[in-house]
């Protein structure tokens, strides 16, 4: 191998690690995106149960069932 064929061959090595490099970089960048995207969803599904919840126990009857339930505990 004389030495041009050596640097073209570096050159050629040097290109495909740089292609590697960027795909293995955005192939985890989807990644992320998913988990962010999965993240967000199950964020917006804990929002909305306590949003039931805090209807639920700022229910006037509500209070007056535990009362209930206190009494016949008693």
């Amino acid at each position: 191998m004389n030495p041009f064929e050596f640097v073209i061959a570096i050159i050629v090595l040097s290109f495909i690690y740089k292609l590697l490099d960027v795909w293995m970089r955005q192939k985890a960048g989807r990644r992320s995106d998913e988990t962010a995207g999965q993240i967000l969803q199950r964020l917006g599904d804990v929002e909305e149960r306590v949003r039931v919840l805090e209807r639920i126990v700022t229910d006037e009857r509500f209070d007056l069932k535990q009362q209930f339930k206190d009494l016949a505990s008693k």
